[in-house]
């Protein structure tokens, strides 16, 4: 094993080294398991990449993420270090200059990476895709997302009160990793819609404001029903007027098996939800009654004008803004949708808040 270079900090025999690191700000609130060298060590026999290795650069103190940096991280979180390649991976995703880092960290709205797994590494580290996928129990799926968050932290800064200006928050940014449910899917799954092979290993990322909003089902027997209850559960998102940008629908197994038997797509979906959502652009208008619309300035930056009011305008900003996997049991049809950011009717902008996915070398 080559030597680490990061410095190591002696506690002292009487001293609790958990409430140690509290007191060094190091954590997220939760204790963490102290990063000692034999842990680190054990953490970055799991990857054949060099310790001194840079995955990338974190804002908002653009400070190298060395493979040695987020194993220590990784041990903190409470990793295994089978599950290090798909926190390199990670970071890879989420530093390597396609991702809205920055502006996902230095947010008031509270923007967090949504983490999702496909591939044979699914199975190999044990991660749920089945019941409860993206809620606690899983220490894959829990961890995973953990590390990232500390890598954020610890490396770049992005520390709540400084750089992250939150104005809530939510549970989300603790971690929110979940595998697709490849099997139960009549769809390809995310990373082959994104360029990969069926049997790549790929960590996918998408800046998301909290969620789910749960959309909930029981009796819709065709497609075409069930994306129109899907449909209204985009539109109350936000402000009911404003439009929103990229975002994931993870679907249920049951609700994956409606659209299998009347042969729908994930376009089809997509358009489903597009048509379903479409108002008149006067009807997403900012007005004394509901003031969370399209301001008159962004109507004039955008060259809409009065001859533009009737046009529809869908709560989604493009299609492609809708992505979608499948996850959880199939006992309950229900279906979540984790927005993106809300869309402020600039092309440019909305495009980078787009997802990014990142290939997960083997150990």
């Amino acid at each position: 094993m080559s030597q680490l270079l990061s410095r190591t900090i002696d506690v002292a025999q009487h001293d609790d080294v958990y409430e140690f690191m509290f007191d060094q700000g190091i954590t997220d609130g939760l204790p963490l398991v102290p990063p000692t060298r034999r842990r680190v060590e054990r953490m970055l026999a799991a990857t054949r990449r060099s310790p001194s290795e840079v995955i990338g650069k974190i804002p908002p103190n653009y400070a190298p993420a060395t493979v040695e940096k987020i194993a220590i991280n990784a041990v903190a979180a409470g990793t295994r270090p089978d599950y290090l390649p798909v926190v390199i991976a990670a970071v890879e995703a989420a530093a390597g200059g396609r991702f809205p880092l920055h502006g996902t960290i230095a947010s008031t709205d509270g923007i967090a990476p949504m983490i999702i797994v496909n591939g044979p590494i699914r199975e190999q580290i044990g991660m749920n895709w089945g019941l409860n996928a993206l809620g606690q129990g899983n220490r894959a799926n829990m961890t995973i997302g953990r590390a990232l968050r500390l890598v954020l932290r610890n490396v770049g800064g992005a520390r709540e009160g400084e750089i992250d200006q939150t104005v809530q928050g939510g549970a989300h940014k603790f971690t929110l990793t979940f595998a697709e449910h490849e099997d139960a899917s009549p769809w390809p799954p995310l990373h082959v819609e994104h360029g990969y092979d069926q049997d790549d290993s790929v960590v996918t990322l998408l800046p998301v404001i909290g969620g789910p909003r749960l959309s909930i089902d029981e009796y819709s027997r065709s497609a075409r029903a069930l994306v129109g209850s899907l449909a209204m559960g985009f539109q109350r998102i936000f402000s009911p007027n404003g439009q929103i940008g990229p975002s994931m629908l993870v679907v249920s197994p049951e609700h994956a098996d409606v659209f299998r038997r009347d042969g729908w797509s994930k376009d089809d979906v997509r358009e489903g939800i597009m048509e379903l959502t479409a108002v008149p652009i006067r009807e997403r208008l900012a007005t004394d009654r509901v003031g969370g619309g399209i301001s008159e300035p962004t109507l004039r930056r955008e060259g809409i004008g009065p001859q533009d009011l009737d046009r529809p305008m869908s709560k989604v900003s493009h299609p492609s803004h809708i992505l979608i996997a499948v996850a959880g049991a199939t006992a309950g049809k229900r279906t979540g949708i984790y927005p993106g950011i809300v869309r402020r009717m600039d092309p440019e902008h909305m495009e980078t808040f787009r997802p990014v996915s990142a290939r997960i070398d083997a150990p």
